[in-house]
């Protein structure tokens, strides 16, 4: 395999995570105007609550999967030029640089400021759903 080759699987994975990023800023858009509504209502009840609260959480909880997901895009191409330059393969010094900085193990945990975003937008949402409306 070629260096080229390995820049297009990243960026044509890239395209998919795109659209990932739109579908989950709806879903947090969606979660956050449901708590909104729920909480302007008068009429609400528990079951909107629980409901909502699931909906959040479940959002939440694909958001912080794809915040995975993206990083280790980056270390599998980091991991593959690697390989590549391991197999005797000469590869560019852009490849060297991507190396040293994402050629690591696969992530298994969110990094810190995507885990701080994801934690905001649910408590965000959470507060709306329960916390007693003033006024």
């Amino acid at each position: 395999m070629e260096e080229i080759t390995l820049w297009n699987l990243l960026a044509s994975g890239r395209i998919g995570n795109a659209l990932g990023i739109i579908a989950l800023i709806l879903f947090g858009w969606l979660a956050l105007r449901y708590a909104n509504g729920v909480r302007e209502s008068g009429d609400a009840n528990m079951a909107h609550k629980v409901l909502g609260s699931i909906f959040v959480l479940s959002g939440g909880f694909a958001g912080y999967n794809w915040s995975i997901e993206s990083q280790n895009w980056y270390i599998g191409t980091a991991n593959a030029l690697s390989n590549l330059k391991a197999s005797g393969t000469e590869i560019s010094s852009g490849a060297e640089g991507f190396i040293a900085q994402y050629g690591t193990e696969y992530a298994t945990s969110a990094d810190p400021v995507a885990l701080i975003f994801w934690i905001v937008v649910i408590a965000t949402a959470l507060m709306s759903l329960w916390m007693p409306k003033n006024g």
